[in-house]
């Protein structure tokens, strides 16, 4: 059986991506803040694409350390991903935020997971 163990090998990969299916959409998440930068109180989009259909999304930014805030939240209960996988959420840069970078995290409650960093500025 020359085949055998190759067809073994993708019959357990298609049993896993039917399983497990946003373990394969999870790897395509991408998220985009603009803009990437301003002052506290700038106002921010936060977009994604590449997340579960239907999949809810917390997006959180580290301040100090074990001090995490949600963004995205303000005029809306949940941050949800829609039937294509994507998401729009609008917010501010916290009031809070001294200047500095900022690590954000944006994971959904389906295994997906981005880590990327928006910069404070100094007011002028």
């Amino acid at each position: 059986m020359k085949y055998k163990s190759e067809f073994i090998v993708i019959a357990t990969l298609l049993v896993l991506c039917v399983t497990f299916p946003s373990l394969l959409i999870a790897q395509g998440a991408v998220v985009e803040i603009s803009p990437s930068s301003g002052i506290p109180e700038t106002a921010i989009k936060i977009s994604g694409k590449g997340f579960a259909p239907e999949e809810e999304i917390d997006i959180l930014m580290t301040i100090d350390e074990g001090m995490k805030i949600g963004l995205g939240t303000e005029k809306v209960e949940i941050i949800q991903a829609d039937a294509t996988g994507t998401f729009t959420a609008n917010s501010a840069i916290p009031r809070m935020a001294k200047p500095g970078q900022y690590k954000i995290e944006v994971i959904g409650n389906k295994g997906s997971q981005v880590v990327l960093f928006l910069e404070v500025i100094p007011k002028k």
